[in-house]
C-alpha cells in the first residue's frame, strides 16, 4: 500500500469519527433492546475507534508537518507577520493575544513536538489574520 498524504489521513479520521457518531446513534436507539454486556462491547468498540481517529488527525498533522518543504522556512515567514502585526497594532488584547502563541510555538518547537507545532503556527496564523 502507498504511503498515505496529510489530507488522505485527516479524511480517514473524520470518517473514523462518523462510525463513532453512527455507533453511538445506533446504541441510542436500540438502548432498550441491547443487554448490557452488548452495550458494554459496542461502548469499548465505540471508544476504540474514537481514540482511532484522534490518533489519525495527530498523525495527520504530523504528516502535514513533513510535507512542508522547510517548517524553518514557514515559521520565518510567520514570526516575520507577527512582528509586522505588532507593530501595526494598537490593541492590547490583541498584543498579549498573540504573544501568548508566540509563547506557545517556542515551547512547541523546544518539545519538539510536529503536532504542537502545527498547531501553534495554525493558531498563530489565524490570531494575526493571516488563515
Amino acid at each position: 500500500m502507498a504511503a498515505l498524504t496529510a489530507p488522505q489521513v485527516k479524511e480517514l479520521s473524520k470518517q473514523f469519527f462518523r462510525i463513532v457518531t453512527s455507533l453511538g446513534q445506533f446504541r441510542e436507539g436500540n438502548w432498550e433492546t441491547l443487554s448490557k454486556s452488548q452495550h458494554q462491547k459496542l461502548s469499548q468498540l465505540q471508544r476504540s475507534i474514537y481514540r482511532y481517529s484522534d490518533d489519525l488527525l495527530a498523525l495527520s498533522s504530523v504528516l502535514k508537518l513533513k510535507e512542508v518543504d522547510s517548517e524553518l522556512t514557514e515559521m520565518n515567514k510567520v514570526t516575520d507577520e507577527v512582528h509586522q502585526a505588532l507593530q501595526s497594532t494598537q490593541k492590547v488584547e490583541k498584543v498579549i493575544s498573540i504573544a501568548a502563541k508566540v509563547v506557545m510555538l517556542g515551547g512547541a518547537v523546544v518539545s519538539k513536538s510536529p503536532l504542537a507545532i502545527v498547531s501553534s503556527l495554525t493558531e498563530l496564523t489565524q490570531d494575526i489574520g493571516r488563515a
